[in-house]
């Protein structure tokens, strides 16, 4: 399944975070949606604010931490099994962030 990654503002913060422009983390999830990813939250806080904006759903983080670049897939612990294993092959993923 292709994910719609047309949201600019996921590029925007993702470039920034890269370029140490401003934030040095963002979140982005689905929402309700099972196709199309949705920046959620961006931030200069590092770890510790970033935590505060993590949702109680399956979630992908980045973060310019500690001089090195890390992607975090959260998933809450009421996400259920099948949804779990679509996490960790999450369609989008390679394409938004280069791996």
């Amino acid at each position: 399944m292709a994910c719609n990654l047309s949201d600019s503002q996921i590029a925007e913060a993702y470039s920034q975070v890269l370029s140490n422009d401003g934030i040095d983390w963002m979140v982005i999830g689905y929402g309700s949606t099972r196709d199309r990813l949705s920046l959620y939250a961006s931030g200069d806080g590092g770890v510790t604010e970033m935590a505060l904006h993590v949702p109680d759903e399956v979630v992908f983080c980045f973060i310019s931490f500690e001089g090195s670049r890390v992607l975090v897939t959260h998933v809450a612990e009421k996400i259920s099994q099948a949804v779990r294993a679509d996490a960790d092959d999450a369609p989008g993923q390679d394409q938004t962030f280069g791996h």
